[in-house]
């Protein structure tokens, strides 16, 4: 087990022993846009490595799973719910592996931030391959959450590399403020880096990005609403330094590999410890100094009770969201095979008049509890596959126009297979093959569709939801209450943890650490340290004050604007003494010196 903090090498981990074995490593990693990093920074240097993954086919993945078994393939990246398909069960019992690396090992456990039911059945390979090497990796862990993992992995006695989750180059600062806006302007004045903004939604995203682009900052809003092309560009326009600013909801997160982020601004407070841990330390991995602010009104208080509340939706709310899904998707009670099915949320709610978060943490619930699966969203793309016989009889149709005859021809010449499975197609690309435009191809499909010649599934956007082997009565749904009542005791225990990380007066560097039982001295550079030395602060921050105010007299607001947000107490501390031996009056709501 490893746990080392953000940027402290995990892959190298697994990817060196990897290259000194001549056996397959697999590896289990929680996101689609993670697994498909890896692959390319692998590809990059000349190294072997595929990934199984939503939006390819059978076909694709029986190619890539075969070249497992007899390529000279070194990686193999899944998800945890790949592991446990008959497909990849019956090709991993042939497949010569060595290792398997679970990345984000924190999420097998029910004490972590980020669990994921999946993850508990990795141990379940050790039933095909007796003598795996297992390795699991995070950055962070408490002691229950490490013997939780040891203990599903059943690597009990497994060597340890736990590192502090603390960055010394970090200074972790907290500033309780009245206008967020103003102070983020206010801290983005003094940094030269690249920096990343948090915020916990879409909305405030768009809207931040839209307030810095309006005061000429370089932003770019990165959420999990946008199309896959659109995340790619944002996202190579941050690695190629043309943004400077990116404000994120957690989507923009694990896999981030960018040494020159000189500060983590979290705009709303996050919802746990471990994740600000996690989502802070993406500042300063070239190991030069860097900050990780938190801005905090009394306001996020009250958004942690809404937040509890939509995260753990009333058992009668699940049941309805449960009942109007399996109506939708024309769902009968009884054994259902495993199907995947599109699944747009927003159009689900909206139909329905229900809310989005409510509605998505519902389904997390029941994805959460095995009653049915709900994918990441991600991009879909176009599938068909073609019905054999009424196909050859579609072309000795002597109704049928030459035109419907030459573009089935086209798909099968095209497509190999197309007979057998689904087969991944291009619009676009048919439509410039067959000369004519999109929109007509897609007409053309969907009537072959219509008529049963074809099943054709256009490209979307979003999620998907599949049942698992069984379509319960929703009055009847085997939720598990007491593990319900469980997660949300454990929800609640995450957000105390953050709260009085809020509220501590103490070093922020030794809190982190105690939480995570390490030791530490005081860092000396966090708000709470700097406050201590406030004796040393004053006489220079005095008569810089004093400076200022002598060229102009300027309003509250605006002498902040001339220091880092980190001095607002000082100052106000300075100004108070000032006005008292009346070296300041105020007049017209501005400070001006006698």
């Amino acid at each position: 087990m490893a746990i080392l903090p953000t940027g402290g090498g995990k892959s190298i981990c697994y990817q060196l022993p990897g290259l000194y074995s001549d056996k397959l490593t697999l590896v289990v990693s929680p996101l689609i846009a993670l697994m498909k990093d890896q692959i390319n920074g692998l590809k990059k240097r000349g190294i072997s490595a595929v990934g199984i993954y939503s939006g390819q086919t059978k076909r694709q993945q029986d190619i890539l799973l075969d070249n497992c078994i007899y390529g000279e393939i070194s990686f193999l990246f899944v998800s945890p719910e790949r592991l446990r398909t008959r497909l990849f069960i019956e090709r991993f019992k042939k497949m010569n592996v060595g290792l398997v690396a679970i990345d984000e090992a924190h999420c097998i456990s029910e004490w972590g931030h980020d669990f994921r039911p999946e993850y508990r059945m990795i141990s379940e390979l050790r039933e095909h391959k007796s003598d795996l090497t297992f390795l699991a990796l995070t950055a962070t862990a408490t002691e229950a959450v490490i013997n939780d993992i040891l203990s599903n992995l059943q690597i009990d006695q497994a060597q340890k590399f736990i590192s502090s989750p603390i960055r010394l180059n970090l200074s972790y600062n907290l500033y309780k403020v009245e206008s967020k806006k103003e102070s983020l302007l206010s801290l983005l004045k003094y940094e030269d880096g690249c920096v990343i903004i948090y915020v916990n939604t879409r909305k405030s995203a768009m809207e931040i990005e839209r307030y810095l682009i309006a005061r000429k900052y370089n932003a770019k809003a990165y959420h999990g609403g946008m199309s896959s092309k659109n995340r790619t560009k944002t996202t190579e326009l941050w690695d190629a330094d043309k943004v400077r600013v990116m404000v994120a909801t957690k989507a923009f997160g694990m896999g981030i590999d960018k040494s020159n982020v000189r500060t983590v601004i979290h705009y709303q407070v996050p919802q746990s410890l471990e994740a600000y841990v996690q989502e802070a330390g993406r500042a300063g991995r070239d190991g030069h100094a860097a900050d990780a602010t938190i801005l905090f009104n009394q306001s996020d208080i009250s958004i942690f009770i809404k937040l509890m509340n939509e995260s753990f939706p009333t058992l009668d709310f699940i049941k309805t969201v449960y009942a109007k899904l399996c109506r939708e998707l024309k769902i009968a009670a009884g054994p259902v095979a495993v199907e995947f099915f599109p699944f747009y949320l927003a159009d689900f709610c909206q139909k329905h008049e229900l809310k989005k978060i409510k509605v998505f943490n519902a389904l997390k619930i029941l994805h959460q509890s095995e009653i049915l699966y709900l994918s990441e969203a991600i991009m879909h793309p176009s599938q068909l596959k073609l019905d054999e016989n009424p196909t050859k009889a579609l072309l000795t149709n002597q109704n049928l126009s030459h035109k419907m005859k030459e573009f089935t021809k086209l798909l099968l010449r095209t497509y190999e297979g197309i007979f057998l499975d689904f087969a991944v197609i291009d619009e676009f690309h048919l439509s410039k093959k067959f000369n004519t435009e999109k929109n007509l191809v897609i007409k053309a499909l969907k009537w072959l569709h219509s008529r049963g010649f074809a099943d054709y599934r256009p490209a979307f956007e979003g999620h998907t939801v599949s049942f698992m082997e069984y379509r319960y009565d929703s009055k009847a749904l085997p939720i598990d209450v007491a593990s319900y009542e469980q997660k949300k005791l454990r929800m609640s225990q995450a957000i105390e943890s953050i709260t009085q990380y809020l509220k501590t007066t103490n070093c922020r560097q030794v809190y982190i650490a105690d939480y995570f039982s390490f030791e530490e001295s005081d860092c000396g550079s966090c708000d709470n340290c700097m406050k201590k030395s406030t004796s040393e602060n004053i006489p220079k921050l005095y008569e810089q004050i004093n400076a200022v105010l002598s060229h102009e007299s300027l309003t509250i607001h605006q002498l902040y604007s001339k220091f880092h947000l980190g001095q607002r107490d000082f100052i106000n501390e300075i100004l108070s003494e000032m006005e008292s031996e009346r070296v300041i009056s105020i007049k017209e709501n501005k400070l001006i010196l006698n």
